[in-house]
């Protein structure tokens, strides 16, 4: 007898396994394939429309596809947040079932939906795609388990799942809604416009893009500072919104958005978003609030850059003075008011050459020394308006001109150039532009007025200008002043001091002096001597020194043969020295051509090592030595006055003063 109610129950339970794996398996697994492990089988594909009804807070969201994005519908119109959106349909598409049963067998179990939360379901999900809607209700968590109850879409079976789906739908509704405000990048931006009416102003500023830089159309047109206008771009492209105050207010006139404080307008080929900002949430909050103006809602936002907004007209303008590249420049001339123009010529094999124009003896060329000209073009280059009060003068009459002192200037700049700034291109043909320089501004006497020839506009600039502008060609002359040919070599240098006639080097320079001694390296310096700037005089008889007018120290003399084949094809250089005042300071001239300088760093090291180590120096004094101090009764006179004649008393000439 209990055999054959055991091999029943052994029966029965066989039947009941074959039930559950062959059969009620395959009760929900859809027309796919692919999906059969899946409860929404082929209704988890192509999802358009999300319904989210809590019936617990009577809340209902709605998000549906629209033009490759989601939107959310309902509490109110804004865009979704799309990785919170696909973290939901990744959940629907995976949506498995840990075990299930069907809800016919309720009656005979004593068991009813709402015994699982699932009449009425404590959340309800409806998705659909097209036309056609489907409904998911979900109840309780199980009491064993991270799992919970949910009710197939044909109301058959109640499903147990794991509870991720529950958690992926119940996230705040502000992490569902995107939190940006603009979808155009900064790149797809072709222009914008902002707009003020705030504290009695009513200002607009409109930038359309030109190539890889910014114009203001209005409220002139003008160079916008590409870079600054990029940079306030991105940061209103990178708002955010903080909470939303009203999803759809009758009456916007609370907010200041019925006329609102700032709108800020961008466009680019296939869109156009427009930011509305109005009054402060409170007087001394740091939000205000806002609206899109093709949305109703409106949401607090924090911005900090306003007093850019309303002063863009100033601010996001490009101080640079010159459209030109003056660093690409071909030529450059300088004139000034009443003397001839100076001409700087950039040559073929890139090297500078200054043409100088002299009323007696005509057109003269000299070799421009690159450096120094490079230098002043870079300056050029990046000559600037004053922040903010710059602009002067956007449509000057011809008596302001005059009142600027633009009418006859004091200066004028003519850069002819290859090149337009910011570009790499060439362009077809050169350009040309005219700087010029007028008066001091009438209310700040460390700036000028200045302007672009042929063109409106008029700025004012740092005093600097002064000081960097030059029509001396020595500003410009090769620094380059003894050039020796490579088959000439120094062959012999004496250095006297003539304070004393004392001669404190009187060398021989041949195969046998050391190249590494002092005495070589001066030799190699002379033969091709670049100093660190002229002076303006010339030559003269004296050279100031600290404020005083001082003889010159030393003179140098080197005898150069210019061929070793003709030993009587020699040259002498004679240059004279100044005294040295304990820095990087010592000058030099030579007579012969009328030149006046100051000796590089090299030089001066050089003649140092030389001069010095050769002057015999008496022990310094004990600190409090008993011997007397010298005074003017007891002081010597020198033999002679003119150093020159003591010099070289076989010379009839005098150096040019």
């Amino acid at each position: 007898m209990r055999l054959k109610i055991t091999l029943t129950l052994l029966a029965i339970l066989l039947g009941l396994l074959t039930y559950i794996f062959y059969i009620d398996n395959r009760s929900d697994s859809g027309d796919f394939p692919e999906t059969r492990s899946n409860i929404l089988g082929d209704l988890a594909v192509g999802i358009d429309y999300l319904s989210i009804q809590n019936n617990a807070t009577g809340q209902n969201i709605t998000l549906e596809l629209e033009n490759k994005r989601w939107m959310l519908r309902e509490p109110y119109l804004w865009p979704a947040n799309e990785f919170a959106v696909q973290r939901i349909l990744t959940e629907l598409r995976f949506l498995e079932r840990v075990s299930s049963f069907e809800t016919n067998i309720f009656s005979n179990t004593g068991v009813d939906l709402p015994d699982y939360g699932l009449r009425p379901s404590q959340t309800a999900l409806m998705i659909g795609r097209g036309d056609r809607r489907s409904t998911l209700h979900i109840g309780k968590p199980t009491e064993i388990g991270n799992n919970l109850y949910i009710l197939s879409t044909d109301q058959s079976h109640v499903h147990v799942v794991n509870r991720s789906l529950l958690d992926s739908i119940s996230v705040n509704l502000d992490d569902l809604r995107s939190s940006r405000l603009f979808d155009i990048a900064v790149f797809e931006a072709t222009s914008w416009n902002i707009q003020v009416r705030e504290n009695n102003r009513n200002l607009r500023a409109w930038f359309a893009r030109n190539g890889d830089n910014w114009v203001f159309e209005t409220p002139i047109r003008a160079r916008a500072d590409s870079a600054a206008v990029n940079t306030l771009l991105n940061r209103c492209l990178s708002l955010e919104t903080d909470s939303i105050v009203a999803p759809n207010p009758s009456d916007l006139s609370p907010y200041g958005l019925q006329n609102p404080s700032y709108r800020i307008a961008i466009e680019s080929d296939q869109n156009r978003e427009v930011l509305e900002i109005g009054e402060k949430v409170s007087e001394d909050s740091e939000f205000r609030y806002a609206k899109r103006e093709s949305r109703p809602a409106v949401f607090q936002l924090r911005i900090d850059f306003l007093d850019l907004l309303a002063n863009a007209q100033t601010k996001l303008r490009e101080r640079r003075i010159f459209e030109i590249d003056a660093t690409a420049a071909t030529t450059a001339t300088i004139e000034q008011r009443d003397q001839l123009p100076l001409t700087l010529q950039k040559l073929e094999d890139g090297t500078w050459e200054i043409v100088v124009r002299d009323e007696s003896q005509g057109i003269q060329t000299l070799e421009g020394d690159s450096s120094s000209i490079e230098e002043i073009l870079k300056w050029l280059n990046e000559l600037k308006a004053v922040p903010d009060t710059g602009f002067v003068n956007d449509a000057p009459s011809d008596p302001d001109l005059e009142s600027y002192g633009l009418e006859v200037p004091e200066y004028s700049i003519t850069i002819t150039s290859n090149r337009r700034y910011g570009e790499d291109a060439p362009l077809e043909n050169l350009q040309s532009e005219t700087l010029i320089i007028g008066d001091r501004t009438q209310n700040e006497p460390l700036e000028s007025y200045i302007k672009i020839e042929n063109k409106d506009f008029v700025f004012a600039t740092y005093n600097e200008l002064f000081s960097r502008i030059d029509t001396d060609p020595l500003r410009y002359k090769s620094r380059q002043v003894i050039d020796l040919p490579e088959t000439a070599a120094i062959q012999h240098i004496t250095i006297e001091r003539l304070a004393d006639k004392e001669l404190l080097l009187d060398e021989t320079i041949d195969a046998e002096t050391a190249p590494e001694s002092p005495e070589a390296k001066l030799a190699e310096l002379i033969s091709e001597l670049s100093i660190e700037s002229y002076t303006m005089e010339g030559f003269t008889r004296t050279v100031e020194i600290a404020g005083r007018e001082k003889p010159w120290a030393y003179r140098l003399v080197a005898d150069a043969q210019h061929s070793e084949a003709d030993a009587t094809a020699t040259e002498q250089i004679e240059i004279f020295v100044s005294e040295t005042t304990g820095g990087p300071l010592l000058y030099g001239g030579i007579p012969e051509d009328d030149l006046g300088f100051r000796f590089s760093i090299e030089f001066i090291d050089t003649f140092s090592d030389v001069v010095f180590n050769r002057v015999a120096r008496d022990a310094p004094e004990d600190p409090f030595s008993s011997k007397p101090l010298p005074n003017a009764e007891n002081a010597t006179p020198p033999a002679s006055d003119d150093i020159f004649e003591a010099a070289r008393p076989n010379e009839t000439a005098e150096p040019s003063e």
